[in-house]
């Protein structure tokens, strides 16, 4: 699968799934907090031998740069977490 593949798949889950499951934890957040944190992961799953960990690192930080430190666990960690486990069937299906 190409990089540019996966970099999108990381951008549309993290524009679609991560605020779902923020607004499902009322955790208050804007659109601008999750399109950086998106863009963010998105770039970093470019790096070519760390992309993943870097990926998740810098969605991860963003967010909690954004958000705050009291939002960053359970809120940010499982919005992420959901996101990225949501992606592992389409990533499958299209391998």
């Amino acid at each position: 699968m190409s990089p540019a593949t996966v970099a999108l798949g990381y951008f549309v889950a993290g524009l679609s799934i991560v605020p779902l499951v923020l607004y499902l934890f009322k955790t208050q957040f804007t659109w601008i907090d999750i399109g950086m944190a998106a863009a963010g992961g998105a770039f970093a799953s470019l790096i070519p031998t760390v992309s993943g960990i870097a990926s998740l690192a810098a969605m991860l930080g963003i967010l909690y740069w954004r958000l705050g430190k009291d939002k960053l666990f359970p809120d940010i960690v499982l919005a992420v977490s959901i996101a990225r486990l949501a992606l592992l069937p389409v990533f499958l299906l299209l391998r």
